[in-house]
């Protein structure tokens, strides 16, 4: 496989991705997935409709990519344990096809004073050989904060990377997903296609990049 870490770096100017990818890079775009129509007390509906906004978006961000890879990001011991992962089994990946890339200390103060011992961030890589396993892969992501199953437990996230496009994809959960990409066309048409689905607080920001200045 590929060196993924270095083909992020060239591409996007980050060998690790942070967690606010909107806040991290010049062309971006963050979207409101469940919206404020529907609370903790229909999560049902919120979840679909969560889930189908990003599909959606999702579908149209990669129609036109031939190799699309999801990066994984999760914290534990310097050891990662094994079951991390059980969930993308669901989703048709196989642990064989999971490359481990390497682990990166936090440097946590607090939780060594408490623990004697550091925080690690680890991170792993597929190469999704069934694009329908992205619409699984959002569905984990957007439960993970949910009481939907299955879904992503534990502080595991994925990122979904086309690195010959440049363009990355984050579901942070049921709230929002953020997109940056190394070119500003496929995020335009994002922008005007789904307009109506991006988060209100950060709508003059993205405006000012891809509406022309206009509201």
């Amino acid at each position: 496989m590929i060196n993924v870490m270095t083909k992020i770096q060239e591409q996007f100017g980050f060998q690790k991705p942070p967690h606010g990818l909107f806040y991290s890079f010049d062309r971006a775009l963050r979207f409101e997935l469940g919206g404020e129509g529907f609370g903790s007390d229909r999560p049902i509906r919120r979840f679909v409709q969560a889930h189908e906004r990003a599909n959606t978006i999702s579908q149209t961000l990669f129609e036109n990519s031939s190799e699309v890879f999801v990066l994984l990001s999760s914290y534990g011991t310097e050891k990662p344990k094994k079951k991390r992962l059980k969930s993308l089994k669901l989703c048709g990946i196989k642990r064989r096809e999971i490359q481990y890339l390497c682990r990166e200390p936090q440097q946590d103060a607090e939780h060594i004073a408490a623990f004697g011992n550091d925080i690690f961030r680890h991170w792993e890589v597929a190469k999704l050989e069934d694009r329908r396993a992205i619409s699984e892969i959002l569905w984990l992501g957007i439960a993970s904060e949910m009481a939907i199953e299955p879904s992503f437990r534990g502080s595991l996230s994925a990122y979904l990377v086309d690195l010959s496009n440049g363009l990355m994809l984050h579901v942070y959960d049921d709230r929002g997903m953020d997109i940056i990409a190394t070119n500003e066309v496929p995020l335009k048409k994002l922008f005007t296609t789904y307009r109506s689905w991006l988060l209100e607080y950060d709508l003059p920001q993205m405006t000012a990049m891809f509406g022309g200045g206009t509201q």
